[in-house]
């Protein structure tokens, strides 16, 4: 058997971290993407135009369509 020990402070901080990493590999930051997502929501933009606009990967707008 093995010896294991959980520690939830420390899985909370991996997490952090992975989720960090991944922003950082999309190349878009999660501010970015907030602000984006507002103007989704008060309609002042669509994703057919931020598609258009070719400024945006598909792993980006994957990202910022999760609403």
């Amino acid at each position: 058997m093995f010896g294991f020990e959980w520690n939830e402070e420390e899985e909370r901080q991996a997490l952090l971290e992975c989720g960090e990493a991944r922003g950082k590999t999309l190349g878009i930051k999660i501010g970015k993407i907030s602000t984006i997502r507002d103007l989704l929501a008060d309609g002042l933009v669509t994703m057919e135009a931020l598609k258009a606009s070719g400024r945006y990967s598909p792993d980006e707008l994957a990202a910022i369509s999760k609403l």
